[in-house]
């Protein structure tokens, strides 16, 4: 009882007025009614629609990283924050929607295991603890590197008071890797005995591919802290490496969505059911896609202007009929959301052996053409499986990778460049992370809006104008610590 108090308390407290007070009045988190494994699966559903949702107020990121542009409102991509309280949106969505969810799941199995009178294997229930430790921290890793500083230690402390302590990004990704590595050795050891079965809408409840995913997210975080920490980076990239990542597509985080509505993907929802015409792409992809022959536009983007492709400037409103639309597979309800692909691990090995000093066999041309590879691979099926297309589509990968602009050794550019541009086409989709790619490595190709200059391009998200309110003393201090509230405010990995 005392966690369902607190969590409707946190709940107030993260959602000041938000309409969803009113899903208070159903007392769904009562440890009585709604089991670990359906709050699971929720928290499962809610990160990724996080990162796949198409309202601006919960992820902005797909403009941030210049993969799309607007139609008729064009103020989020001239970095418009304030205005529709965006970071309010993403911090409840995160706090309260996944992780006060997974958190009291994790209460749950916690009882489960400690009365010795449960129907699964302590190894499951082990399992599932493990698991649950990841995906809370891939999320609080995406709090941090949206914010910077962010409550954690104190969050979801049902002692604590309703004024969480802000932490040191970097003390929080220190605590998340060593929760990722015990958990990785969790779901290794115990690999044959199973999780969350059908409830886990992306693995099925195998405990190894959450032992991949673990070791992913390490990895990612290591290659962040390349330029802040090379000697960390190197230890926990290493050991991630030695854990084993996620290589192959097979092993990709990646949730399909159901059919019908309510389950069906949230562009689907948005594209179709409601015919919604928001977003077009942006001319800073399309163009970058353009100059190498990239046969990805076709998965990417419709071909709605007759066999050619042209993005919207970026930054101002845009026909929707003039200009290169949504892709169609998008367009799909059971199209997947992905927060990790085999590509991003294929580029960050590329970059390991740019860098020097860790442990990585093989060329960087070899990770290379590797994750060019895989990101083909990667869009070629999921077209083939989900466009709702008569025909199915062979992208062609041999001519792609033949021409001198693609192939790594005349590609334009330094090597932060050539893997930089190629990672960010790989994560298309995946905004936040692609935001986080041009960010860290400071690759050139991103345009400001008309009228702003490259200094008006965030590099990090405000606090939520909020918490100036409810938790003013703290935000303050966070602000003051990382230098300010400012989208000009570089989180801690980034230093270049």
């Amino acid at each position: 009882m005392k966690n369902l108090i607190y969590t409707i308390a946190l709940t107030i407290i993260l959602v000041g007025c938000d309409d969803r007070l009113a899903e208070l009045n159903t007392d769904k988190k009562n440890p009585a009614n709604v089991s670990a494994e359906s709050l699971f699966t929720r928290g499962i559903r809610e990160a990724v629609d996080n990162i796949v949702s198409m309202s601006v107020n919960d992820n902005p990121f797909r403009l941030y990283s210049q993969q799309w542009a607007q139609t008729t409102y064009p103020e989020e991509s001239q970095y418009a924050m304030g205005q529709r309280e965006i970071p309010l949106g993403i911090w409840s969505n995160q706090y309260r929607d996944v992780l006060i969810d997974l958190q009291q799941s994790k209460v749950l199995i916690e009882e489960e295991l400690a009365s010795g009178q449960s129907g699964n294997t302590d190894g499951n229930l082990q399992n599932r603890m493990a698991i649950l430790d990841v995906l809370i921290s891939y999320t609080y890793v995406t709090m941090v590197d949206i914010f910077g500083d962010i409550p954690y230690s104190e969050a979801l402390d049902p002692d604590n008071s309703l004024t969480p302590a802000y932490d040191d990004a970097a003390s929080i990704y220190n605590s998340i890797e060593a929760i990722l590595s015990t958990a990785s050795s969790t779901l290794t050891s115990n690999s044959a005995e199973g999780s969350f079965g059908s409830s886990d809408l992306v693995y099925g409840g195998s405990a190894s591919g959450w032992a991949k995913f673990a070791n992913s997210i390490k990895l990612r975080m290591a290659m962040k802290l390349a330029d802040a920490n090379s000697s960390t980076s190197v230890s926990w990239a290493n050991s991630a490496m030695a854990a084993g990542v996620i290589t192959s597509n097979a092993d990709n985080f990646s949730m399909v969505y159901q059919s019908t509505s309510p389950n069906s993907s949230p562009m689907h929802e948005d594209l179709v059911l409601s015919g919604r015409q928001d977003f077009v792409s942006a001319n800073t992809l399309v163009d970058a896609m353009n100059s190498v022959n990239d046969p990805r536009l076709m998965v990417y983007f419709r071909d709605n202007l007759g066999g050619s492709f042209d993005g919207g400037i970026y930054g101002t409103s845009n026909s929707y009929p003039g200009f290169s639309q949504v892709g169609e597979v998008f367009h799909q309800p059971e199209t997947p959301g992905v927060l990790f692909n085999a590509a991003e691990s294929h580029f960050l090995m590329a970059e390991m052996v740019e860098r020097g000093g860790y442990s990585v066999t093989g060329t960087v041309d070899t990770h290379y053409n590797a994750g060019i590879t895989a990101s083909f691979e990667q869009w070629e099926g999921v077209y083939n499986s989900y466009s709702g297309a008569a025909t199915t589509v062979t992208l062609d990968l041999a001519t792609y990778m033949a021409q001198p602009s693609v192939a790594y050794a005349t590609a334009t550019g330094d090597w932060k460049e050539k893997i930089g541009k190629q990672l960010w086409l790989a994560l298309y989709n995946q905004g936040l992370e692609a935001w986080s790619t041009w960010r860290r490595l400071d690759f050139p190709g991103f345009t400001p809006p008309p009228g702003m200059t490259m200094a008006d391009i965030p590099v990090r998200m405000t606090y939520p104008l909020r918490e100036a309110t409810l938790n003013g003393s703290n935000r303050d201090a966070a602000a003051s610590a990382i230098g300010g509230d400012l989208i000009s405010t570089k989180v801690f990995w980034d230093k270049n």
